[in-house]
């Protein structure tokens, strides 16, 4: 940005932009003092302290000691982030039940709530568990107000609406509520939901395997198949949240991709059984179910890259990330696609969509908090 065109922004927008990057700043020291900010940022002094002003102000900063400043008579006021800052809560919808997290704004997980899966299809159930797990997390925060809601769920959602996609042969049709419908009456905070595995990929992106990544894909099996696609540093969900839907590729024969591993007992509720198998001492359906799941898998990567071409491609779910399939994959991979493709596993494992619907309220929480009221 040239000096023109900074003088040129409204001051309360650069006062907000100041104000965002001050505050990530003491998020990521921990505690930190005016001079520090200032010479870290390259911000002026005079535009630090004003920032942390109003930074203190909203509660978002607390002053928390003195610092000696190795100038005679000076000292330092430390701060970190406010006890008052607010937090936010991320919260798992999948066939293994409704885990949620409360974390305050800088990350730090302070409580963990469960409940366990119900009736398959039950979706009043699903609203009802969801519901009390919130107001769970609410009564007993006393860190000031829930910024945001970052929720993960076991199926497509509409990038516009933020609601959840229908499908025929959902693995999760107990998962077709409307999160922020379901919330509605249970807090005023806003409540954003992605599907489980855009936001496994975008925790990878931010903080696993794809670090540094600039195009990859992020292939998930478990209960379901889907892919999560990141190209050009953006995360690719489509127009309809469809992107990835992997399980609706054409399979073996005239049904779909998800069909076929169902048919060959790889579906909804086998995860527990196909990692057995996976793991087990019964070599011939071992080397059966690697042999099925690597060839089905590989079909998948072959496909992603001959599209897109990503320059990494990681495995993940309980299934993906199993141990014995990696090196099968690579093989067949090797033979299906066009040019060399960089296979690995996730970093983050089966919490990588907890992961990634924590920073999905965090980014938005972080920025709500200093933009000014209207």
């Amino acid at each position: 940005m040239t000096r023109d065109s900074a003088r040129a922004l409204p001051q309360s927008v650069l006062r907000t932009g100041t104000d965002t990057r001050l505050l990530a700043e003491v998020i990521t020291r921990g505690r930190v003092t005016r001079a520090e900010l200032a010479a870290v940022t390259g911000i002026s002094k005079p535009t630090v302290s004003e920032s942390v002003r109003r930074l203190v102000d909203s509660g978002l900063l607390d002053a928390t000691g003195l610092a000696e400043t190795g100038r005679r008579g000076r000292v330092g006021t430390f701060y970190e982030l406010g006890v008052a800052a607010g937090w936010v809560l991320a919260v798992v919808l999948d066939q293994s039940g409704i885990r949620a997290q409360s974390a305050d704004l800088a990350g730090a997980i302070r409580r963990e709530h469960l409940r366990p899966p119900g009736k398959p299809g039950d979706s009043k159930a699903l609203a009802a568990a969801l519901r009390e797990v919130v107001r769970e997390a609410q009564a007993a925060q006393r860190r000031g107000p829930l910024r945001a809601v970052g929720v993960s769920v076991a199926n497509p959602v509409a990038p516009g609406s933020r609601e959840v996609v229908a499908l025929p042969g959902s693995p999760f049709p107990e998962g077709l509520v409307s999160p922020a419908e379901v919330l509605a009456e249970v807090t005023g905070a806003p409540v954003l939901v992605d599907n489980d595995v855009n936001l496994a990929a975008l925790a990878e992106h931010r903080g696993g395997g794809a670090v540094g990544a600039e195009s990859f894909a992020y292939v998930y099996v478990g209960a379901g198949l889907g892919v999560g696609l990141c190209l050009g540093d953006k995360l690719i969900r489509g127009a309809h949240g469809l992107a990835g839907e992997i399980g609706y590729l054409p399979g073996r024969g005239e049904g779909t991709l998800a069909a076929e591993l169902a048919a060959a007992g790889f579906g909804r509720g086998d995860v527990h059984a196909v990692l057995e198998l996976l793991s087990g001492k019964d070599n011939a359906a071992r080397r059966k179910a690697i042999g099925t799941l690597s060839a089905a898998i590989a079909r998948v990567v072959a496909s992603v890259t001959a599209v897109v071409d990503p320059g990494l491609v990681l495995l993940g779910g309980p299934v993906g990330t199993h141990p014995a399939l990696l090196e099968p994959v690579r093989a067949a991979v090797a033979q299906r696609s066009p040019a060399p493709v960089r296979l690995s596993h996730g970093t983050l494992g089966s919490a990588a969509p907890a992961h990634g619907a924590l920073q999905l309220a965090l980014e938005h929480a972080r920025s709500a908090a200093v933009r000014p009221a209207h």
